[in-house]
């Protein structure tokens, strides 16, 4: 066994690493895409949390209750608070931490069950796809999600394999239920298939006793959330949850286009194939050599048969619902990136696998800079987005403190790039608004409607200050009458040093572990550094 400081191990830590600061800073360079994959919902969300104190449930700009249960939003309301600013890194730090973890969690898994020059692959895999890019700044909770069902996956592969405790499958599902429901104990549970998979003779029984405890305790905490919850909101927490949601998405009815027909059960498997390639198509030749020729070594065949369960599982309850996007598919990227490494680790000799992986990121990295800065760019809802962006950037140079701001028929994401959470304006009181002493603006999204009400109320003249486009339509920012300054409408937010140091210290307790983690596991590997 190596030590941990062995300078191969730290060649494959040091590339993992790079391969997800070197996506990062691509994607975090490239288009904005807020109005993309309803990311600003969980602005919304966000933003209720930062702006109105609601720590317990959150309510999207349309006074729609969360539609996921509150671990992604708690922790990007605490970094907003922590760094005193919302904006775009604060919204999506769980979602570019999560992939850091899940990229560390990946690297030490393969490397400790198929090898090092197996790990030297993951984190290419995981993030050079169409879903990967956009992982590491996506404003979702899949990111999180991804990476909580990964470490419930390993905590139950150990429990299995290992004979390992209990607490870190109650930990680790207590987080995926707590970022998008039950779904990710039915995702890793999944891997447990392959115990039936192996011949009775050489069968090791599944401990369902422990893993039941387990599942048991990780919906303590839920609980109590959601019936807190239910309390506090009268009654919206089960139906949107549960009824909207859980059974909503199961059994709901088809609405989208793409749900019209029986064949939509099958979209995630050309998404799989296609919009995660290459991950997802090597992963598919690796299924082949799985089923048709396994491994020898009896752990090792534990544990491709363990990823494959896990992959078909998950693809499997994919494909069983009626809610379908490309972005679900972020849960069954690992195991599908941890059998394509095993498979890439097979094209060249152990020792040269470093070059070539650092070739292969410094290749792919300007590849995935052209992609979203020069063909990504000119998709319509990233146009939007940032016409929206260069709108919200004139309005704050309009504003004063003490200015009130309201809105009329904009999109959300207006109030989310300008850190509001508040109602609409209500088409009644358009006169009373720009008639007032205090000096207020108005967004406006549809200037026919606004001005046909408010010329019913006795408006007849209007100070236009800003118009922009917007999609096929505009943004006018209208001023009212009144030039008094008043008291701010929006808190002004100051840096929380409580809440930064903790979330610092959680942080680095998070990275330090799963480096160690990594270290470990890639030392320990049977085939070990010294190959490389």
């Amino acid at each position: 066994m190596r030590s941990s400081a062995d300078p191969r191990i730290r060649i494959v830590l040091i590339i993992a690493i790079a391969s997800w600061a070197g996506f990062t800073l691509v994607r975090a360079t490239g288009p904005d895409d807020l109005l993309s994959r309803d990311q600003v919902k969980m602005g919304g969300y966000v933003l209720d949390i930062v702006e109105n104190d609601a720590w317990l449930w959150q309510q999207d700009h349309a006074a729609n209750f969360a539609s996921k249960p509150p671990l992604s939003q708690w922790l990007a309301a605490a970094a907003t608070h922590a760094i005193g600013s919302f904006h775009r890194l604060t919204l999506t730090f769980p979602s570019w931490c999560s992939t850091l973890f899940t990229i560390l969690i990946l690297v030490g898994w393969v490397g400790r069950e198929f090898g090092s020059a197996a790990a030297l692959w993951v984190p290419l895999l995981l993030l050079f796809n169409q879903m990967g890019l956009r992982e590491t700044l996506l404003a979702r909770s899949d990111p999180l999600f991804q990476c909580t069902v990964v470490l419930l996956a390993l905590a139950i592969w150990r429990c299995w394999v290992d004979g390992a405790r209990a607490w870190p499958m109650a930990l680790w599902g207590t987080a995926a239920v707590m970022t998008k429901g039950p779904l990710g104990w039915l995702m890793a549970v999944a891997g447990l298939l392959a115990a039936r998979w192996q011949p009775a003779a050489n069968r090791r029984p599944v401990p369902w006793k422990t893993i039941t405890a387990a599942f048991l305790a990780s919906l303590v905490l839920p609980a109590i959330w959601l019936w807190s919850a239910q309390q506090s909101s009268g009654g919206l927490a089960v139906d949107r949850l549960i009824g909207g949601e859980l059974i909503g998405h199961l059994f709901g009815a088809r609405e989208a286009a793409n749900q019209q027909s029986w064949s939509h059960h099958l979209l995630p498997i050309p998404w799989f194939l296609l919009r995660l390639a290459p991950a997802g198509l090597i992963a598919a030749f690796a299924a082949i050599r799985v089923i048709r020729h396994p491994a020898s070594d009896e752990r090792e065949q534990r544990a491709e048969r363990f990823l494959l369960c896990w992959l078909l599982g998950g693809l499997l309850l994919l494909c069983i619902g009626t809610h379908h996007r490309f972005v679900h598919l972020l849960v069954v990227l690992p195991p599908a990136a941890m059998l394509a490494s095993r498979e890439v680790s097979r094209w060249c000799h152990p020792r040269r696998a470093p070059v070539y992986a650092i070739v292969a990121l410094s290749s792919l990295l300007p590849l995935a800079a052209v992609y979203i800065n020069v063909i990504d760019i000119h998709q319509a809802r990233i146009v939007q987005t940032a016409q929206l962006i260069d709108f919200c950037r004139e309005v704050k140079k309009e504003l004063a403190p003490g200015d009130a701001l309201e809105f009329f028929a904009v999109d959300p994401a207006t109030q989310v790039k300008l850190s509001r959470h508040q109602p609409p304006l209500d088409e009644r009181r358009i006169a009373e608004v720009l008639a007032r002493d205090q000096q207020t603006f108005v967004i406006v999204g549809d200037e026919t409607r606004f001005r046909s009400l408010a010329n019913k109320q006795g408006i007849d003249l209007f100070e236009v200050r800003l118009r922009k486009p917007f999609g096929t339509a505009q943004l006018t920012l209208y001023s009212g009458k009144g030039r008094q300054p008043g008291a701010s409408s929006s808190p002004d937010l100051t840096r929380n040093y409580s809440i930064l140091t903790i979330l610092t210290i959680l942080t680095a307790i998070g990275l330090y572990s799963a480096l160690m983690y990594a270290a470990r596991s890639l030392a320990a590997s049977r085939s070990g550094p010294v190959d490389l």
